[in-house]
């Protein structure tokens, strides 16, 4: 611990992604020096390496490397290689910001030396870099003489104005040989001399380079160009990844050990039951996103016009505020009360003295970054509020750390750095924009140990852990041992979260300056996690962080497939393969049709159109496949998402539902009997039945148990392994404090009255009949989850009520409007009749049973996969006549129209016509069919009851039955 820290050097070492992406890198040059087409040079490259992205006849080659990759790392080893290879001796490296600026400049620095080693044997062993800032003229001059292998660092504003320096007439005339090639004239402007030496351009971050002045001005370049991005959206007008290189996207280096695991803290202190935290604009509507503490966890809603914001219903959602019924308005705030930043500082402090003992031991320094509102006066000023509450919440938790170690441990001794000799705390230091001409010698140290020297800040030797930004520490700052972020502001909320997380995501380093790679700690899983993992904490004001995570890290990898048929699967693995037809055929249905890996998602156009199963990996371990099988497999899903989804979604021209002219009469004789025009009819209830439904209500809601609201820190764990999967986020509650709400009575039964459709006069009897007991006790723990409740049990009644007192009536009436139409003589339905989607009976290769007793001619019209099923693979049985879907129906009842699904004309005893009526759930059990989906079924029941006991005077029964998950249809016939 004592060795000086300026003897230090970053350990590097060969790691095969870098590798392979430098390669590929240089295979494309090579094609290019023997004068292939650069086109046909990116096609071949495509091919071997099953890329599918665009190849533009332009100059550009681009890499996606993951951020916390080593992104800077692998283009220098490029200029070197491009150097070697090909004699190439000037670069320009282009980078979008100050920070990334002074990056780079140290990663220069910092792998001089090991790459003088690595090219010891070649005549170039050292990069000569020029930085151009501040108008430097110099650095760009002595980058134009240089005669070794050099780089130029700067920025695009250096030159995309006219009136930049660089653009400005020659002031005086330079005379490097290589700018006068073919008698040409002289340059007229520094950035012309640039673009006459024929540079390779390296853009750093590309999507930060749009623009049509940068386009403008960047014209004249002739070389090829490397864009070496971890972002290439992929938004319309946007940078597009194109001739492309090499890929290592999110979800590869999250899942190859190559960056850390992700851990969120959602930390806030909530002062309302719900919380507005946005308003979002789906469609014509906007719809409020709304966080409520439920039962110890945050549940987040969205909500529209009539929804119920803390127990008031919702009148207006504007652009950034709610309009409630009272006229109250609730705004859209993204501040934090101070409350809140304390307990988010002392969450983030306590997370930090967690792992840094552990850390501490293993030669590893914990470092802690805060991103804070844009308030320089915050930290720093008369009154710095952050800095003083950080400073109070750490010295609390330091002086009780402090007393429990044993004084002769070096983690001790290490604490002790934690003040000066003055007593004053040194353990923070602060980055803001407008620091670097700071005249304080003291904030300038820090500023410079932040941005520059990354060694010190790494070294035990320097009590500085704590690092405080406003968002400027964003690409290009890294510090491999940052372990714990606290986002103190909702703002930058526009930026990506994996790039507001992305100064944390690189592997650690420990004090030889050594990497804690999976390979270093001999593949020990576990010990990678254990060691490697970025903690954050946000407020839960920050909607949907964790997800927000994990979504980018799928959107942002361009190497999954999302929804494929049997037929393209087929394809794509015999190209990747090259197995042989009985292989791929066993691979596709033995093991990722048979064992779930790829499961079904929808029928289009008469193919089946699958997806990946969320337990594909894990299912894909299991099956202890060949080594080049399991590479087939995984290589299956390195396509561009987008190319499936539009060869699923093309829609093909629908039919008319042609009914087979011999089930013509017997089909329309089913249907004029079953579809009258019938009307239900309340009974009214007596003084005594209103009663007995008020004492009902009442006795089940005072056995409800209506838990405390909790304010609470959610521990939430993104699984790295599984990212794209089922449980890839696991949530754990982490700390609680619990507190009672004031309940407005009033407004409770005005919501009650709301949300059951129930006059208000019949819920204040309700409420009248409840204990004092209840309402003081239950009702404010949590007002919102009683008045769900409570909605629940008063609707359950009331539909129990409904069934008991409904009749129908009208049956004997006039039937509905004629669904049958006829063209060319033959009797058709309209298309989409019976069903959403439509298959081609000709596409169905075995099965179908019932395919002669089926109505319909030349198509099969369902609205589930379920039902689907049903028509293909039920039985024939003799009895069965005909077998249909039925049109819609509309039974009336009092929670809206009904329509069952299949009808049946069966032969019955002693010439009995027997109308069969099926409902088909997929459900488990008929139980678990949601309220009320089941009583609409039940007061069906009652329509065909009463349609039955109309018709046993013409030798017709008409029977409706429940067909829960597979019922045989034979049993439904015998009954």
């Amino acid at each position: 611990m004592t060795t000086k820290i300026e003897t230090k050097q970053f350990q590097y070492e060969i790691q095969n992604y870098q590798e392979n992406c430098v390669n590929n890198i240089i295979s494309i040059f090579e094609k290019l020096r023997q004068k292939v087409d650069f086109v046909d040079v990116l096609t071949e490259h495509y091919k071997k390496h099953n890329y599918n992205f665009p190849v533009q006849n332009s100059k550009n080659i681009d890499i996606m490397m993951e951020t916390g990759t080593g992104k800077t790392f692998t283009y220098i080893k490029t200029i070197f290689e491009l150097n070697k290879n090909f004699g190439y001796k000037k670069f320009i490296i282009l980078i979008p910001t100050v920070p990334i600026r002074e990056g780079t400049k140290t990663n220069l620095e910092d792998t001089k030396n090991y790459f003088k080693s690595y090219y010891a044997n070649e005549k170039e062993k050292e990069i000569e870099s020029f930085v151009y800032e501040g108008g430097n003229i110099s650095a760009v001059t002595q980058f134009i003489n240089a005669t070794h292998l050099s780089v130029l660092i700067m920025t695009p504003s250096s030159f995309n104005q006219k009136d930049n320096i660089l653009n400005r007439p020659l002031e005086k005339d330079i005379n490097t040989p290589e700018l006068f090639e073919n008698n040409q004239e002289p340059p007229k402007s520094y950035l012309e001399c640039l673009k006459r030496l024929n540079p390779i351009v390296i853009m750093d971050e590309p999507h930060r380079f749009e623009g049509n002045a940068f386009k403008k001005y960047f014209e004249g370049f002739e070389n090829y160009f490397l864009r070496f991005g971890a972002t290439f959206p992929k938004k319309k007008d946007s940078l597009v990844l194109s001739n492309v290189a090499y890929v290592l996207d999110s979800i590869s280096s999250f899942r190859q050990n190559l960056v850390k695991k992700i851990v969120v803290y959602t930390q806030d202190i909530i002062e309302n039951t719900d919380t507005l935290i946005g308003i979002e604009k789906i469609g014509s509507k906007n719809i409020a996103h709304v966080s409520t503490l439920t039962n110890g966890i945050i549940v987040r809603r969205q909500l529209s016009v009539g929804g119920i914001f803390n127990g008031k219903s919702i009148k207006k959602i504007l652009k950034d505020k709610l309009v409630l019924t009272d006229d109250t308005i609730v705004k859209v705030d993204y501040a934090l009360s101070d409350e809140s930043l304390r307990a988010m500082i002392k969450e983030t402090i306590k997370i930090h003295f967690e792992k840094e003992k552990l850390l501490f031991e293993k030669g590893i320094k914990a470092l802690t970054l805060f991103f804070m509102e844009n308030n320089i006066s915050l930290f720093r000023g008369d009154n710095p509020k952050i800095k003083t509450i950080f400073e109070e919440e750490y010295k609390k938790q330091y002086t009780e750390i402090i007393g429990k170690l044993d004084q002769s441990s070096d983690y001790y001794k290490y604490l002790q750095k934690d003040y000066d000799s003055d007593n004053n705390l040194q353990v923070h230091k602060g980055y803001f924009s407008g620091d670097k001409g700071n005249s304080d010698a003291k904030i300038k140290a820090g500023v410079d140990e932040i941005l520059k020297d990354k060694k010190k800040l790494l070294s035990f030797e320097s009590p500085t852990r704590f690092i405080f930004s406003i968002w400027a520490l964003q690409e290009g700052w890294d510090n491999p041992n940052v372990f714990t972020i606290c986002k103190l502001s909702n703002q930058g909320s526009e930026i990506s979260k994996l790039q507001q997380i992305g100064r944390g995501l690189r592997i650690c380093v420990n004090q030889e300056l050594q990497r804690y790679t999976l390979k270093n700690l001999n593949y020990d899983q576990e010990e990678f996690w254990k060691i490697n993992n970025l903690d954050v904490v946000v407020s839960s004001k920050e909607q949907g962080f964790v997800e927000a995570i994990q979504n980018e890290i799928l959107s942002n990898s361009f190497l999954i497939a999302e929804t494929f048929t049997e037929q393209e699967l087929i394809k794509t693995l015999k190209e990747k393969s090259g197995f042989d037809d009985d292989t791929i055929i066993m691979l596709v249905d033995d093991v990722l049709k048979d064992k779930k890996m790829i499961v079904r998602k929808a029928i289009v156009n008469g193919q089946r159109v699958y997806e990946k199963s969320p337990n594909f990996y894990s299912i894909l371990k299991e099956q202890n496949l060949p080594d080049n099988q399991v590479k087939a497999i995984e290589s299956l899903f390195a396509t561009d998402t987008n190319t499936y989804v539009q060869k699923g979604e093309k829609k093909k021209e629908k039919k008319k539902v042609f009914i087979k002219s011999k089930h013509l009469q017997e089909f329309k004789k089913l249907w004029t009997t079953i579809n009258k025009n019938a009307f239900y009819v309340l009974e009214k209830l007596t003084a005594e039945q209103e009663n007995q439904l008020i004492q009902n209500i009442k006795t089940q809601i005072e056995q409800l148990n209506i838990e405390e609201i909790l304010l609470q820190t959610i521990k939430a764990e993104l699984n790295v392994n599984k990212i794209g999967e089922q449980g890839a986020i696991t949530e754990k509650l982490a700390d609680s404090v619990s507190y009672k709400s004031k309940v407005d009575y009033l407004e409770l039964v005005r919501t009650l009255s709301n949300k059951t459709k129930t006059p208000i006069a019949f819920v204040v009897k309700i409420f009248n009949a409840l204990s004092d007991d209840f309402k003081n006790k239950m009702l404010c723990n949590n007002p919102e989850q009683a008045q769900r409740e409570i909605s629940e049990i008063i609707n359950r009644n009331l539909i129990a009520m409904l069934k008991a007192n409904v009749k129908y009536d009208g049956i004997n009436g006039t039937g509905l409007p004629n669904v049958f139409k006829t063209e060319d003589g033959k009797t058709y339905l309209d298309t989409g009749s019976v069903g959403k989607f439509q298959k081609d009976i000709k596409d169905i290769t075995s099965g179908f049973s019932l395919k002669n007793k089926w109505i319909f001619e030349e198509v099969i019209e369902y609205d589930s996969d379920f039902e689907l099923e049903i028509v293909e693979q039920d039985p024939d049985i003799e009895s069965i006549e005909i077998f249909g879907k039925l049109p819609r129906l509309k039974i009336k009842t009092p929670l809206g129209d009904y329509n069952p699904d299949f009808c049946y004309a069966i032969k019955g005893n002693e010439g009995t016509k027997v109308f069969l009526v099926v409902e088909a759930k997929g459900y488990k059990s008929s139980t678990a069919i949601p309220v009320n989906e089941k009583a609409k079924i039940d007061f069906a029941k009652k329509y065909f009851e009463a349609l039955d006991k109309h018709n046993k005077d013409k030798n017709i029964k008409i029977s409706f039955k429940e067909r829960i998950n597979r019922t045989q249809l034979a049993s439904l016939i015998k009954e």
